[in-house]
């Protein structure tokens, strides 16, 4: 490579970043801060990260919920041994449907979809209102071959983990926005 090029991309480069500082520090003037970051060394209790870790997933019925209860433990932290101080209780509905049909009406494609409404409410004080409520939906399909049922079956396994990893991703990002709009409201009543 010429140094004539590389001296151009690397001045189109410096450019791009001296035109972002500006917006850097109109967000860093606004309050912005990223939901997972620590307060201070040491505060990782005190921020969404620690709320996070502090809440234990009540159990959720059948397969597909043991698949999306280890799915929120490991995205939200709550296996590494915090104390609880929150409490998450889900119900998930899994829904199969057959989206292609061959002329001998025997599946090809199946949908699968999966919808899940949680609720999180703080252990200590136990408050009769949830600190948050929603509902998460995740699809996903799968292709079944004909006379691979070995097959069809380990591909509708897998379509089930990811939905319920894709759950818990949502459920885990709404926690952390429900956490720090709390946090955020008893900053500004203290």
């Amino acid at each position: 490579m010429s140094r004539g090029g590389w001296s151009i991309s690397w001045s189109a480069e410096r450019r791009a970043l001296l035109a972002a500082l500006p917006h850097l520090g109109a967000l860093a003037g606004c309050g912005f801060r990223p939901i997972y970051a620590d307060s201070a060394p040491g505060a990782a209790a005190e921020t969404a990260a620690g709320d996070l870790a502090a809440t234990r997933v009540g159990v959720i019925a059948d397969r597909e919920g043991q698949l999306l209860r280890r799915a929120l433990q490991r995205r939200l932290g709550s296996d590494r041994g915090a104390p609880a101080r929150y409490s998450l209780a889900v119900t998930l509905e899994i829904r199969r449907e057959q989206v292609a049909v061959r002329p001998d009406q025997t599946e090809t494609r199946n949908r699968i979809t999966g919808t899940a409404a949680y609720e999180l409410r703080a252990l200590s004080p136990a408050s009769a209102e949830p600190i948050a409520r929603g509902k998460v939906r995740a699809v996903d399909s799968f292709n079944v071959g004909r006379d691979q049922f070995f097959a069809a079956q380990l591909s509708g396994e897998a379509a089930l983990e990811r939905i319920a990893e894709q759950l818990a991703t949502d459920i885990a990002g709404q926690l952390a926005a429900a956490f720090a709009r709390r946090r955020a409201v008893a900053a500004q009543g203290s």
